[in-house]
């Protein structure tokens, strides 16, 4: 009897110990069919604590009753598509009516019967940051998050690594392959090398799309092409015709005012030739005055020659000699 069981702790002893991780990838620990809906914190510590849900950077002062806070990544694509990293205590500027891409701090590993949602918390949408509406991460996901950013306001926002941005929170499907062992789950799956395909299990006529177990990276779906924001491309466009606008009111005012100034000249001008020619005038008027004056003393003159030339004779034939 003692050497049976010696042998039985020897072959329990040698026995490889199977990480839970490997086996909860595929197995519901929780064997109640019935119980379904999201994970409370309880259970979200429990998955962490054995490197699923969120395999890395899990902390567990950010969770919540029901949820898990994200934190802001290292990689981001600012609003003007520049593709940076940011380390302890960077941060950078989200500007008004701009886009930007951030990831998350943590990275996950999803069991295959477990999906996740996550969005942005109130805080930021009270300061005027959208997200959308709940992305659904799938089943079976593994990487980090990617999402883009919208500032709706008109003032940069500040967005720092570590920073506390969108909550998450994890909620079990249906059954996934009852009656299965993890081991003959994994046996069963055909891996594919094409990165968006997803694969197939079959289980007794039950088909079951799963995603690839390769890590999605940050920024994956990024486009190649910058993205720009139709309200901000509208506000550069209101500023240009503003811009316009206001170049053809100050041409406008500053055509009126030359054409004033050439009208104030031209008055000028002709009041000084008026009052020029009224100078002239008035010389002509003086000039003749001259003319008859100097006339009526040419005409004296000469009567006072003619006088002069009768006395003379009148003189000449009174002498003695000319008797």
């Amino acid at each position: 009897m003692a050497d049976e069981r010696n042998s039985e702790n020897a072959d329990s002893a040698s026995a490889p110990v199977i990480p839970k991780k490997e086996q909860w990838k595929y197995e519901d620990p929780n064997k109640d069919p019935g119980r379904k809906g999201l994970l409370l914190s309880n259970e979200i510590e429990m998955f962490c604590n054995e490197g699923l849900l969120i395999d890395e950077h899990y902390d567990r002062r950010h969770l919540r009753p029901a949820a898990y806070t994200l934190r802001i990544g290292p990689d981001y694509v600012d609003g003007t598509g520049k593709r940076a990293q940011l380390r302890e205590r960077e941060s950078f500027y989200l500007e008004p009516n701009a886009i930007a891409y951030v990831t998350t701090l943590e990275s996950f590993n999803l069991p295959y019967y477990i999906v996740a949602r996550f969005n942005l918390r109130v805080k930021w949408v009270y300061q005027g940051i959208l997200l959308g509406t709940g992305p659904q991460v799938e089943p079976g996901y593994r990487g980090v998050l990617s999402c883009p950013l919208f500032n709706l306001t008109d003032k940069a926002m500040k967005i720092t690594y570590e920073q506390e941005f969108a909550t998450i929170d994890f909620e079990r499907t249906s059954d996934f392959c009852p009656g299965k062992s993890w081991n003959w789950i994994r046996e069963q799956i055909r891996n594919s090398q094409d990165v968006d395909k997803l694969e197939e299990v079959v289980s007794d006529g039950r088909r079951f799309l799963l995603f690839k177990q390769r890590p999605y990276p940050a920024l994956e779906h990024h486009p190649d092409r910058d993205i720009v924001s139709s309200l901000l491309q509208l506000s550069n466009e209101v500023k240009t015709w503003r811009y316009i606008g206001v170049g053809i009111v100050i041409a406008f005012f500053a055509l009126a005012i030359t054409l004033l100034n050439f009208q104030t000249n031209l008055y000028r001008d002709l009041r000084t030739q008026g009052s020029q020619l009224g100078d002239v005038k008035q010389t002509s008027s003086g000039v003749d005055v001259k003319q008859n004056e100097l006339q009526s003393q040419l005409i004296e003159a000469r009567q006072q020659l003619r006088d002069l030339e009768t006395r003379t004779r009148a003189l000449e034939q009174a002498r003695p000699g000319n008797r």
